[in-house]
């Protein structure tokens, strides 16, 4: 299969789930209260806002990755400071390993292997020679 027809999907695909995983984070802003956590809905609500314009951004750059490639990448640096940040957080909210390791395994997952791929194709640093 083609790189490039790969690095698109894997662009909608992490688009969609950005998305749907935002809209919950939007309209759902109290379901991690169900875990004995308080919970204040601005900072879901906010997180939910910011998963859903990188979906959508996502989506969108998934037309043309070689010339929208700076918004996965964006991305990928915002995954890799979260993953960072969800390892932190582990030790203080335990009830949260549920959900922070199978989204820090995704999180893992889709920017290695996007990187990858950018790589194979040329497009991660798309002016340097291949030797």
């Amino acid at each position: 299969m083609n790189n490039n027809l790969i690095l698109k999907w894997l662009l909608i695909v992490g688009g969609l789930v950005e998305i749907i995983i935002g809209i919950l984070f939007l309209f759902i802003p109290y379901a991690l209260s169900s875990i004995g956590l308080p919970q204040i809905p601005f900072f879901s609500q906010m997180a939910g806002s910011f998963l859903l314009g990188f979906g959508i951004l996502l989506l969108y750059s998934s037309k043309r990755v070689e010339i929208f490639r700076i918004v996965p990448l964006v991305n990928i640096l915002i995954r890799f400071i979260m993953i960072g940040f969800s390892l932190l957080s582990i030790p203080s909210y335990p009830e949260f390993v549920v959900i922070l390791i199978p989204a820090i395994l995704y999180d893992l997952v889709w920017s290695i292997l996007f990187l990858y791929l950018l790589d194979k194709e040329n497009l991660l640093f798309p002016n340097a020679k291949n030797e």
